[in-house]
């Protein structure tokens, strides 16, 4: 049996620094990628073994495989989303404090399709809990074996165990700097906001970028040692027939 690998890491598009520049009536802030896409998808090719143990190993990560759907389905939305969101800021931000109405209208339009693109999130966050509850199956494929096959199993649950963790950790930051970037639009709307206050909240939004950007690093270093050890523990099966 062969299994294919982990294909979608989480997708980053470039994410541009923010930039800030203006003067007594003019605030432009440039146009940027502001979300990041998650997409995970393990696919099986057809099992020509009789090995219960190795078929069961199989069926786990198939099962992983089919709760992160919901994932991998959202993709598409939160890409349009952020198209949408990343379009009508840079619209927001070519208004003068003379078209307040209009920049109040705009905000209010983007901090939905905030919204929205948090509500995918949270979607994709109950398929990634799903999908851990099959590392208990895990546990019970390994009583069943012993030797250097127990011990590749071993350190697959455990990477797949970390990856998770890791998505946990890449959730959270990306709901920092949502919460960042909302801030930064409420800001838009008050007629007292300095373009110091501006340029500073702009700094944090960068640095909490660079935050998520890291965090998918981790991520989608975990995803290949994932496939690595995968390979090993079906290869240690296969040896052993």
């Amino acid at each position: 049996m062969r299994v294919k690998e982990f294909e979608g890491e989480v997708e980053h598009k470039n994410v541009n620094r923010y930039n800030l520049r203006g003067n007594r009536r003019l605030l432009i802030l440039k146009k940027s990628s502001i979300g990041f896409v998650l997409a995970v998808t393990l696919v099986l090719f057809g099992c020509s073994s009789n090995s219960s143990i190795e078929k069961q190993l199989s069926t786990t990560m198939a099962k992983m495989n089919s709760a992160e759907k919901v994932s991998r389905d959202a993709q598409g939305e939160l890409t349009e989303l952020e198209k949408l969101e990343q379009e009508l800021f840079y619209e927001t931000m070519e208004l003068s404090h003379e078209q307040l109405g209009e920049v109040k209208i705009k905000v209010t339009e983007l901090e939905e399709l905030l919204g929205q693109r948090l509500a995918q999130i949270k979607g994709e966050e109950k398929s990634i809990r799903k999908a851990t509850k099959s590392m208990d199956e895990l546990d019970v494929i390994i009583e069943q074996v012993d030797g250097d096959v127990k011990k590749s199993i071993e350190e697959l649950k455990i990477a797949v165990s970390n990856r998770y963790e890791l998505h946990s950790s890449f959730v959270v930051e990306y709901k920092k700097l949502t919460s960042l970037q909302k801030e930064l639009y409420e800001m838009l709307v008050v007629v007292e906001t300095r373009l110091m206050g501006l340029e500073d909240k702009v700094g944090e939004v960068n640095a909490q970028n660079e935050v998520v950007r890291s965090a998918v690093t981790s991520f989608n270093d975990a995803t290949l040692k994932v496939n690595t050890l995968k390979d090993a523990a079906f290869v240690g099966l296969q040896d052993e027939e």
